[in-house]
């Protein structure tokens, strides 16, 4: 790489120090292999926040690791048109039509605009007695646990809980308790089987991608579900107030029937695995801390009980700050291990040049733990959100700039929702000797699930 290659960048603009080479970042990633995450920030810890990555196969781009809240807010906001997702991301959709995660320029905008309306505040309030009402049906159902000597996998119960929630708020869809399952278990193995895609994209392709039979099969009986609920309405109709769904069928792909309807598709499984999952991994989370945390459930159940026994509404979840700063915090330790973004012009970080063509990874689990700008970053304390000033840029549970995601409200008031719905009807007791650790599947999940008793209140 050479700086007299750039066009558009400074004199000043120089090339990233050499980083750790292949064998001594295998070694790493072999040390850390009970605890994955953390080998991102440590590259970064001993090497600067600003440094180049092996890349196996020679004609592979080049993968910049940058580690500092500027560098982010520089990729995801003040330059983000040189910035695009690229293909190791598309490998998550494994060749289904890209949908509007994956979308660039115009058409990300096309239908983004759209769908705007329905995630603004006005749109949330509107929907969360549908929402309330499908999260409130699902806890209730866990009465058959209760107070018996059963282990639930709440991670897998809550799967059921914010999948209800948000097929009877964004869709108009209400899903039978077996449905629910197994759409969620579907849905998961598709996500396991897509996240390895993604991880081995540099690597040949005809070596096998783990869990693929699996995943496929899984992601058929997903779309299965979701054809039967487009057929349905299309023969119904829209109802009093036109929903989510109705503007995606409105919407026009300008391709062939065919190929019209495989869009449609992609675009409405693409929201629903956005809204279900990242949704439901981060309530998990936030839910096994807190059962780590006695004193910080203590507070949080004495805040839910201030509101009474009302159903929990739009108005009362505004009314729960302690429990949305353990919902931060929550998704604070929880993060996502890596985001790689694709340079499609010379650019300049941190004074070093960024050709066009190479990728530039960031990690939210090495920047939500860099004790530079958190207290304390390994500990879970939910009170920082309330009395500490975040650095914006250092908090990514949503991403930022345009492409931060679209239901980030409504996450947030589905999740509130959950918890509080779940905190005014039960105690949990945790499975002796289990801690919280991160698995990796497009979402960060919890290994192992989350194994609790449950006891009513």
């Amino acid at each position: 790489m050479s700086k007299a290659s750039s066009v558009t960048q400074s004199h000043t603009a120089q090339n990233r120090p050499p980083g750790p080479s292949l064998a001594t970042l295998l070694k790493l990633v072999v040390a850390r292999r009970r605890e994955t995450y953390a080998v991102i920030p440590e590259v970064s810890r001993r090497y600067g926040d600003v440094v180049d990555l092996p890349v196996p196969g020679r004609d592979n781009p080049p993968v910049t690791l940058v580690s500092h809240p500027d560098h982010v807010d520089h990729i995801l906001v003040r330059h983000h048109h040189r910035y695009v997702k690229g293909e190791s991301y598309q490998e998550l959709t494994d060749g289904q039509p890209l949908s509007l995660a994956f979308l660039e320029g115009e058409d990300w905008r096309q239908v983004r605009r759209p769908l705007n309306p329905h995630f603004t505040e006005q749109a949330l309030e509107r929907i969360t007695p549908k929402l309330t009402s499908g999260v409130t049906a699902r806890v209730d159902a866990w009465a058959k646990y209760a107070d018996t000597a059963d282990w639930i996998d709440l991670e897998h119960e809550l799967g059921t809980v914010v999948l209800d929630g948000l097929m009877r708020a964004v869709f108009g869809v209400i899903m039978a308790t077996g449905e629910l399952d197994s759409y969620v278990r579907s849905a998961r193995d598709f996500s396991r089987y897509a996240a390895n895609r993604s991880m081995m994209h540099d690597l040949p392709a005809f070596l096998p991608r783990p869990f693929q039979r699996r995943g496929q099969a899984g992601l058929a009986a997903v779309h299965v579900d979701l054809e039967r609920f487009i057929a349905q309405r299309r023969a119904d109709g829209s109802g009093a107030e036109p929903d989510l769904l109705d503007t995606l069928l409105e919407m026009s792909f300008d391709e062939c029937p065919h190929l019209q309807q495989a869009r449609l598709l992609s675009e409405v499984s693409g929201m629903i695995f956005a809204g279900f999952e990242t949704t439901t991994e981060a309530i998990a989370w936030t839910l096994a801390l807190m059962l780590s945390n006695p004193s910080t459930l203590e507070r949080a159940y004495k805040e839910v009980d201030s509101i009474g026994g009302a159903p929990i509404g739009y108005a009362n979840v505004g009314r729960l700050s302690y429990l949305k700063a353990c919902f931060d915090e929550g998704q604070r330790i929880q993060s996502s291990m890596a985001n790689m973004r694709t340079a499609i012009e010379d650019d300049e970080i941190g004074g070093y040049f960024i050709p066009k063509g190479s990728r530039v990874l960031f990690s939210a689990y090495g920047i939500h733990r860099d004790p530079r700008f958190w207290n304390e970053p390994d500990k879970f304390e939910p009170n920082r959100f309330l009395t500490d000033k975040i650095n914006r840029n250092a908090y990514l549970p949503f991403n930022a700039g345009p492409r931060k995601c679209i239901g980030f409200r409504l996450a947030n008031m589905e999740a509130l929702s959950t918890l509080a719905v779940i905190l005014q009807r039960y105690t949990f007791q945790l499975r002796e000797g289990w801690e919280p650790r991160h698995r990796m599947r497009i979402i960060t999940s919890l290994a192992g699930g989350l194994p609790v008793q449950i006891r009513t209140r």
